[in-house]
């Protein structure tokens, strides 16, 4: 199936992204029915890969147009928000994770984000001289995220034999907020620098993390 992402509204876009999830799971239909888990792992990881894509388009699109000495000198890149979340960090720690903590590790991710792109979003709307385009990719990519948090959520569930139904998720509250919406322009737009080297760097862990795990489980290991 192919997800269509080529509407005007964002609001439009997010309906059809989770209509799309719906689809995919078929939950009106008989258990037997459901969509099998190999192929939930191969839509996400064409999801994740062409979320990436965009996080990194507005990555550059921003960079390109807005980055400035005046705002990035003297100033120290901070940690992601998600820093605090534990993520292996080279291939061989990815292998040697579990299956059951790389998705417990990316919903954290995922849902951590949540709410700092519906602000990231806000900010490159309103954002004077930022195209048209990049804050469409950026409503694309909030959208995006919730569709692979939905289908990440119900392969973690499919996973787990005993889980328990109100399981906590460790994931980090995002504190950026007060920077983003600062009158002070230099640092209003270091706010949203962050964000978007962030977002990219962090839909690009899923991405890897997504496909490593399509490997294990739909090919055992064979590619």
């Amino acid at each position: 199936m192919q997800l269509t992402l080529n509407l005007s509204g964002s609001g439009m876009q997010l309906l059809l992204l989770v209509s799309s999830l719906l689809l995919w799971e078929n939950v009106s239909s008989k258990p037997t029915a459901m969509v099998p888990t190999e192929d939930l792992y191969t839509r996400l990881a064409e999801l994740s890969h062409n979320t990436f894509i965009l996080a990194a388009d507005v990555y550059r699109e921003f960079d390109l147009d807005f980055f400035d000495k005046t705002w990035i000198t003297d100033r120290t890149l901070p940690l992601c928000h998600t820093a605090s979340i534990h993520t292996p960090e080279n291939r061989e720690e990815v292998h040697e994770t579990k299956t059951e903590d790389l998705l417990k590790a990316m919903i954290n991710v995922s849902i951590s984000w949540k709410e700092p792109l519906k602000h990231l979003v806000s900010a490159l709307t309103a954002l004077p001289g930022a195209s048209e385009s990049m804050g469409k990719k950026a409503a694309d990519i909030k959208g995006r995220n919730l569709v692979i948090l939905e289908g990440l959520q119900t392969i973690y569930n499919r996973t787990q034999a005993n889980i328990e139904e109100n399981e906590n998720f460790d994931y980090p509250a995002w504190s950026g907020l007060e920077e983003l919406q600062s009158p002070n322009e230099d640092t209003h737009l270091f706010a949203v620098y962050n964000l978007c080297r962030c977002i990219k760097r962090d839909i690009h862990k899923i991405d890897s993390y997504i496909k490593v795990l399509r490997c294990r489980v739909v090919f055992q290991n064979e590619c």
